[in-house]
């Protein structure tokens, strides 16, 4: 009987998810609101705390970008100045690269096809743009067409119907970057300046109105750790915002203007 009860305590103690808390933020912009900023500060029950910075948008409104940043990784550490020289008006860095600087996966930026369409357990999802919009899905569901101007295999895939996927790694604490929308225009570019886990991330993200204003239906973790970073343009007359990756990328996801 004892060993059953600690069984069940071991269990129960393992299925536990911890609680998040906005510390502070300012409040929301109108759900038709242009492309906008915010920064989150959110503390958990088990005594984590995440600063975020997030880049908020409309999908009727303005495109999604990939920008190759070319293999050549020694030159990609003034990402932001080529973010703005592309014209984008928010970025993160994207996927993941291979030590040569190749990407990991299938990489479409400006129309053109870099690499190949990887199978491997980590890419779980792709976030492509074409002429009716920008769509998140997982691997399996996916097809090549003509028409798709920008491509990033990445993953993992982090919430999926508004639920936290399952068997997200809870060992590895990293800074964090990742993509979320409501399916329904409305989208975010985020990136973290503390670490966390995957599965708390996306326990972060199911967590209303914490990281996104509205319930995230999909959620997908791009290359994070020491390749985290951030841009945001800003208005005119104020300096960007600013969070500089700790090494070189090989692509960002931006957006620009429709």
């Amino acid at each position: 009987m004892r060993l059953c009860a600690l069984l069940l305590a071991l269990l129960a103690s393992g299925s536990s998810h911890a609680e998040w808390r906005v510390v502070s933020g300012a409040a929301w912009p109108p759900v038709d609101a242009p492309l906008s900023h915010r920064k989150r500060t959110l503390e958990s029950t088990t005594g984590r705390t995440i600063r975020a910075h997030l880049a908020l948008f409309d999908s009727r409104r303005y495109q999604l970008e990939v920008l190759d940043l070319g293999a050549d990784l020694a030159s990609s550490s003034i990402w932001p100045q080529q973010a703005q020289a592309a014209g984008l008006l928010a970025a993160v860095n994207g996927g993941f690269f291979h030590a040569d600087g190749q990407p990991l996966g299938l990489m479409i930026a400006a129309g053109q096809q870099v690499h190949r369409f990887e199978t491997v357990k980590l890419l779980s999802g792709v976030l492509y743009s074409d002429t009716r919009g920008i769509h998140l899905e997982r691997r399996n569901t996916f097809r090549l067409r003509a028409g798709i101007t920008a491509l990033l295999q990445a993953g993992p895939y982090l919430v999926e119907r508004q639920q936290p996927v399952r068997g997200l790694s809870t060992n590895d604490v990293s800074r964090r970057t990742f993509v979320v929308t409501d399916w329904r225009r409305h989208w975010v570019l985020g990136v973290t300046r503390d670490g966390l886990t995957l599965a708390e991330l996306a326990e972060v993200l199911t967590t209303p109105e914490a990281l996104a204003p509205w319930p995230v239906e999909r959620a997908l973790n791009l290359d994070g750790g020491t390749s985290s970073g951030f841009w945001f343009a800003g208005v005119v007359g104020q300096e960007p915002i600013q969070v500089r990756s700790r090494r070189p990328v090989r692509n960002l996801v931006g957006v620009r203007p429709r």
